[in-house]
């Protein structure tokens, strides 16, 4: 399940201006002081100058106090990006006058405790009518609510042995990015049918992401039950879905194995072997972002 935080990363596609507030504060048992960071993003609409904040709160102790902390300093916010301007426009536009920046009174807290609203409204809803602030709170609440409407984009088609080497990875990386994929670990419930599960997954999918290796391409079982599906799927809509991942195979292999596939642009999964893991991660993390904005150029 994605976490509150890649929400806050995610959630908006405005142009953004991201800092660190640090904001110093005494434990709750008063015995140290500490300091707690808390990630801003200055959402920007491209064609106006209209701009609003978003927060994220870590799970820390007080939060009702370190929220009303955050919000006193919020108008001394505003003012550090006053002289920044981000103004879309096109090529042929005439602009007369001069733009001025607005700030929406609406501001996006996402805190990682669902009790501060329950047991902190009126508080909170004193210090948003006196800076005349509009409070948007989201917290583990909202995740599981957005999780019930969120439908999987993508089928991720593997050989069961390549779970961890690969799928996984591929999996938790695109849900980070808000891209939910079919994947059994994530998608099946106890009692679900696996057939109907993964019928579904393949008809509703905008993409099938198919990871092609030595043991995928030797598997007469689901693995090849799904490539047939995929592959009928794109025969009878005449539409391409299929984003294919290559692992340690050769085109001779792909070929024997789908003459059409062969003909598939496909991307390369990395090697793991003689590299760092900081390097490997970076090789990764390439390929999923590449994988994504596949998906979603739909």
């Amino acid at each position: 399940m994605p976490s509150l935080i890649e929400y806050f990363n995610n959630d908006f596609k405005d142009v953004s201006i991201d800092r660190t507030i640090s904001i110093d504060k005494t434990t709750d048992d008063g015995s140290e002081n500490v300091t707690i960071e808390i990630s801003e993003r200055v959402r920007c609409y491209t064609n106006s100058d209209v701009r609003y904040l978003t927060y994220y709160i870590p799970y820390t102790g007080d939060k009702l106090e370190l929220t009303k902390i955050l919000l006193t300093q919020v108008c001394s916010q505003r003012r550090y990006l006053q002289d920044v301007s981000i103004l879309s426009g096109f090529g042929g536009d005439i602009n007369i006058g001069e733009s001025k920046i607005v700030y929406s009174n609406r501001i996006y807290l996402y805190i990682e405790d669902d009790t501060l609203l329950e047991n902190s409204k009126s508080e909170l809803e004193n210090i948003a009518n006196s800076y005349d602030f509009y409070l948007t709170i989201r917290s583990k609440t909202y995740i599981i609510k957005k999780m019930e409407i969120e439908k999987p984009i993508a089928f991720i088609s593997h050989d069961l042995r390549d779970k961890e080497l690969i799928a996984k990875r591929l999996a938790l990386g695109l849900n980070s990015r808000l891209c939910y994929v079919w994947y059994d670990e994530y998608s099946l419930k106890i009692g679900d049918s696996l057939r109907e599960s993964i019928e579904d997954g393949i008809k509703n999918a905008q993409k099938c992401i198919l990871i092609l290796t030595k043991n995928y391409l030797n598997n007469p079982g689901w693995g090849k039950r799904e490539f047939d599906s995929i592959f009928t799927r794109e025969m009878i809509y005449n539409e391409r879905i299929v984003l294919p991942i290559w692992f340690d195979v050769t085109k001779e292999e792909i070929y024997e194995y789908s003459p059409s596939l062969a003909d598939t642009f496909a991307l390369v999964w990395p090697s793991p072997q003689n590299k760092n893991e900081d390097v490997y991660k970076q090789e990764i993390e390439q390929i999923i972002s590449k994988i994504h904005s596949a998906i979603i150029s739909n």
